[in-house]
């Protein structure tokens, strides 16, 4: 007995949906939607430079409540400068795509140890963990789909050339970054899970942005960052990465 046509359709229909959806968990797709969220390959790989502006809360080392002004410089391939202005004293920490040097206040500035520059190299990449990540030497994993906040997410786990792994969770419509969780072994021996949350997306310049960045240390929040502006392809001299003479 031939099969009725709206029945026809409706199971071709039905398969179409199921095939698709299983297309849509490879990690591939995943990391393409991630991507498109961010504007794509051809303008992230157009865009040289982006500076951050906004303001941090957090705890200094003994524990007080802090609040600081802060700007966040980067340039393509892999120079940074973070700038917080706390209790009316200009805290610095730069990388100039070798070593990472750091100042505070009337301080000469100082040259951090290599096996921190060596931490640093990968944070100030200026690309996504996501673009060309095989010709980077980075390996991906895709976990697969869980719920995190009452909200579906694809969990893959990163290993950076070179790093410890990482953990990260993307919004399973728009791809994009709600959490990346890292544990390392501190001195002691004890296990310390680092957890950066990312919310409050909004397009600049056709890029979705995280302009509210949370961050958790063995699940107690150690900083909230808040942006106020995101500018990306601003002239930023090479000279700013610099660490000034003492």
């Amino acid at each position: 007995m031939r099969r009725p046509l709206y029945l026809t359709a409706a199971f071709v229909a039905v398969t179409f949906l199921f095939a698709s959806l299983v297309h849509a968990q490879t990690l591939e797709d995943i990391i393409a939607i991630n991507l498109k969220s961010k504007g794509g390959l051809d303008k992230i790989r157009a865009t040289s430079t982006v500076r951050m502006t906004g303001e941090m809360s957090g705890k200094d080392m003994n524990g007080a409540d802090m609040k600081a002004t802060m700007t966040t410089l980067a340039k393509r391939p892999n120079l940074m400068r973070r700038e917080a202005t706390v209790g009316g004293q200009l805290m610095v920490n730069a990388f100039d795509g070798k070593s990472l040097w750091r100042s505070m206040g009337t301080m000469p500035p100082q040259e951090a140890p290599a096996s921190q520059a060596a931490y640093a190299m990968q944070d100030a990449e200026f690309d996504s963990v996501f673009v060309d990540y095989k010709d980077k030497g980075h390996k991906i994993e895709l976990v697969g789909k869980e719920t995190l906040a009452d909200k579906p997410v694809y969990h893959l786990k990163v290993t950076k050339k070179g790093g410890p792994p990482q953990d990260y969770y993307l919004d399973a419509e728009t791809g994009l970054e709600t959490q990346i969780s890292t544990a390392t072994v501190d001195p002691r021996g004890g296990t310390v899970r680092s957890v950066a949350e990312f919310s409050d997306y909004r397009d600049v310049d056709g890029r979705m942005v995280p302009f509210t960045i949370r961050q958790r240390v063995n699940g107690n929040v150690v900083a909230s960052t808040t942006l106020s502006k995101v500018e990306f392809n601003v002239p930023i001299e090479d000279s700013i990465f610099k660490m000034p003479s003492k």
